[in-house]
């Protein structure tokens, strides 16, 4: 399983049509409005990195509103450390 973080600008004003469709997708883990340079962070995951890069450039960059994208990999999305697990 991989996992990435997509960042997105949207055009000025379009953030809740563009964070609504995103939400629709059945791809799509979480997707929450951000405040700072971005103005959507999205939670996705797929089988391998070719079906995430199926599902940001075949999916969600083509949601109308939205203006630029910038996709994080996560390196090891099974090793998956909070501050819980930090403090045992």
């Amino acid at each position: 399983m991989v996992k990435a973080y997509v960042l997105i600008k949207t055009a000025s004003g379009s953030e809740d049509e563009v964070l609504r469709n995103i939400l629709a997708l059945s791809v799509v883990e979480e997707a929450h409005k951000v405040f700072g340079p971005y103005d959507i962070v999205v939670e996705v995951r797929g089988r391998d990195i070719e079906s995430v890069v199926e599902i940001v450039t075949g999916r969600i960059r083509r949601i109308k509103g939205l203006f630029e994208t910038q996709s994080l990999l996560v390196i090891d999305p099974e090793l998956d450390l909070t501050s819980s697990s930090l403090a045992s």
